[in-house]
């Protein structure tokens, strides 16, 4: 038995998967099974019931997950106060949506930065399904996601709200404002990163909008309304610039808000050192006095 033992064991107890845990880990799941059973043989008691539906554990699994939790705390904690006898890189890796990786949290990086010099922060775009997943398998240590994460793993907390606005080009004749049942006489220019439109449109009823095209990227959605092919929906922080250069005007609809609130999510019981815990706390406590 050795602590990269029991850290796998974690793991698939977390995942609940031998193949998500050795996956995470970079081994072959035989070279995991392997360790495993080694150290099943070693106790004398399975930990884990494997079938079709993955891993769960037993009975000795359970206690055995108490005492392992507490072994892998106190070696992170002697490691962690070794490395303090010296100064050292930590890293921190976050996952974002785009609309918050690009035009949010550079700001807020650069004042973390200003605070926490030896840390290398990552900071990578994904939709929210995507920043749940490297949570959850602990490529990522914090994400920034639309609405609350539905998975129980997570920990989630709303963090701020963002308005989407109905946007085109300056140059574009339409009125001022229009009613939610005119929306579809004109052509949108559509990105399904924002779920929340669709959420929001979905919970009025039925429309059939004229989409004239679905665009993964923010930016080429911004793009193509600046140029006159269409409205669009786009989040507020994506184009105050755009707004003020008068290059977009809104285009409010009446009795009609989209807001889009994000969220902060981790890894229930994530195992970190107390300098990166100490970097999210900040994260945390000045992300909405900081945001760009």
């Amino acid at each position: 038995m050795n602590m990269e033992t029991l850290k796998l064991f974690l793991d698939i107890a977390s995942l609940k998967s031998i193949s998500k845990a050795a996956q995470k880990s970079h081994i072959t799941q035989s070279a995991l099974s392997q360790q495993l059973k080694s150290w099943e043989n070693t106790l004398g008691s399975e930990l884990f019931v494997r079938s079709n539906k993955g891993a769960s554990l037993t009975e000795a699994g359970i206690i055995a997950e108490k005492y392992v939790e507490q072994i892998c705390k106190l070696y992170d904690d002697m490691i962690t106060e070794i490395n303090h006898l010296q100064p050292t890189q930590h890293e921190l890796s976050i996952y974002a949506i785009p609309e918050v990786c690009n035009y949010a949290l550079p700001c807020t990086l650069y004042e973390v930065k200003k605070h926490f010099p030896n840390f290398h922060i990552t900071l990578n775009e994904g939709a929210s399904s995507l920043v749940e997943e490297r949570l959850l398998i602990e490529e990522g240590d914090i994400g920034f996601i639309s609405g609350p994460s539905p998975k129980s793993e997570l920990s989630s907390h709303m963090v701020f709200s963002d308005q989407v606005m109905l946007v085109a080009s300056n140059t574009t004749v339409c009125p001022d404002k229009i009613t939610l049942t005119e929306l579809p006489n004109y052509p949108l220019i559509w990105s399904s990163q924002l779920h929340c439109v669709q959420r929001a449109l979905n919970a009025v009823g039925e429309l059939k909008l004229n989409i004239l095209f679905n665009l993964d990227s923010l930016e080429a959605v911004k793009l193509a309304a600046i140029r006159g092919h269409g409205l669009a929906f786009l989040p507020y922080m994506s184009i105050k610039k755009e707004l003020y250069s008068k290059q977009l005007k809104i285009i409010p609809i009446d009795q009609f808000q989209v807001n889009n609130d994000v969220y902060m999510i981790k890894k229930q019981n994530q195992r970190c050192d107390n300098d990166t815990k100490q970097l999210v706390r900040y994260i945390e406590k000045t992300l909405i006095d900081t945001l760009c």
